[in-house]
């Protein structure tokens, strides 16, 4: 692949978050969308109008095949990420895909290892990383200012509406997947032990509500609680993060962000952490990762700030996580 000064990406799903793409790389001058593709072509389509796209691909084998296509961003369910991902690499094709990597260690795996064969750049979507609060205490742990971690405390609650939609994944790889790969990011040590605990808020439905907790190697405690139980109308994003040190204790706050409306419709905190639209584009983390990615690949550059791997043990804890609170019981790792 010859050297660029833009990168050109191939967009694989154009969903919700697929839409989110479309706008973060809208806002990012070394790279630029110029294909996309979706199950629903009409979906495609409306997406390729609203940002002046040319080519709306049939399905994701033409989008991987075309010769001006560089990099592809993989915005599918999270279990149809495998065969979209593999095709982009046996194409050639650099890959950026939306957390999690997968539904099971095995698929991530074969990413991982794709990738390597053909020495093309993989990088999952932990956005957490590119997030200036979440950021700014990883650099501060790293100086050494804090001290050596002893506890961390996470929150990730949403509403129900959400969980209507996104329980086709397991709660914990859907959600606090992002708490996970933070304090694997923070410790930079291995886990020992998981347990965990889930809750269904009605008889015989998938579980609504998730406490684990994560015990590192050194000692460490990871502690994280997640649920799709807040009422639909709940304006917020009620998402935290506490990390207690030998020298110090860091707290982050995304439910108070600094930023509230009152209009006649009610209250609202619009987001300003993860993807905050301005100037008909998104901005925030979601922003800053793309352009990490596209960079590293622009300059033929080798990821480092968040990596496959990271990807595939966020998964491994993850379901681990699943299995002690179906086993009753600590899974050691």
């Amino acid at each position: 692949m010859e050297n660029l000064s833009r990168l050109r990406v191939g967009l694989i799903g154009c969903g919700a978050f697929g839409e989110s793409h479309l706008a973060a790389f809208a806002a990012i001058p070394h790279a630029r969308i110029v294909a996309v593709t979706d199950v629903v072509p009409e979906r495609a389509r409306r997406a390729a109008e609203r940002y002046g796209i040319a080519h709306v691909a049939r399905d994701f084998q033409e989008l991987v095949a075309m010769p001006d296509i560089d990099a592809v961003s993989v915005v599918t369910t999270e279990d149809q990420h495998l065969q979209p991902v593999l095709a982009a690499l046996e194409n050639g094709k650099h890959v950026f895909v939306e957390k999690p990597m997968a539904t099971n260690v095995e698929d991530a795996q074969k990413m991982m290892d794709a990738a390597s064969k053909r020495g093309l750049f993989l990088m999952p979507g932990h956005l957490l990383r590119f997030e200036y609060k979440y950021a700014t205490v990883k650099e501060q742990l790293a100086a050494g200012r804090l001290g050596r971690i002893l506890s961390m405390y996470t929150r990730r609650n949403r509403p129900k509406w959400q969980g209507r939609i996104y329980k086709r994944t397991p709660l914990v790889l859907e959600t606090a997947i992002h708490d996970i790969d933070t304090m694997l990011w923070y410790v930079g040590a291995r886990v020992e032990s998981v347990w965990g605990w889930q809750v269904s808020a009605e008889t015989g439905s998938e579980p609504d509500l998730f406490c684990g907790v994560l015990r590192f190697e050194g000692g460490a405690i990871g502690m994280l609680q997640t649920n799709w139980i807040l009422p639909d109308k709940t304006p917020f994003l009620d998402d935290c993060m506490q990390v207690v040190a030998t020298a110090g204790v860091a707290n982050i706050d995304v439910l108070h962000s600094g930023l509230t409306l009152w209009t006649e419709e009610g209250a609202e905190g619009p987001d300003v952490s993860y993807e905050p639209r301005l100037f008909h584009a998104a901005y925030g983390a979601l922003r800053e990762e793309l352009a990490y990615f596209s960079l590293c690949c622009v300059e033929k550059r080798e990821p480092t700030i968040l990596t496959g791997a990271d990807g595939v043990e966020a998964i491994r804890i993850g379901l681990a996580l699943v299995q002690a609170a179906t086993a009753g019981r600590e899974i050691k790792l």
